[in-house]
């Protein structure tokens, strides 16, 4: 794996062949093999999929997540169609 110019919050795991750059990542992410994520604020609790590309395709980040006049990209669980499960 692969982590520049990057701030990691606790607990967040970053798996073999991904690449995390210019981005915030918070507590209890899943960055899943493969996976490469540009400009971008993560969510806490998100486990992003093997081989997803954020922060690349503008168009196709648009579909999925919001996107900043800037250009980073954010990212919930709930825009990759899970549930944060807390517990008290």
């Amino acid at each position: 794996a692969i982590v520049r110019h990057s701030l990691l919050f606790s607990n967040v795991i970053v798996n073999e062949h991904a690449s995390v750059e210019n981005s915030v990542i918070l507590p209890n992410v899943i960055v899943n093999k493969g996976v490469k994520i540009r400009n971008a604020v993560v969510d806490k609790g998100c486990v992003i999929p093997e081989g997803m590309e954020i922060g690349f395709d503008p168009v196709a980040d648009k579909k999925r997540f919001e996107v900043s006049p800037n250009g980073i990209v954010l990212v919930t669980p709930d825009m990759l169609g899970q549930r944060l499960h807390m517990v008290r």
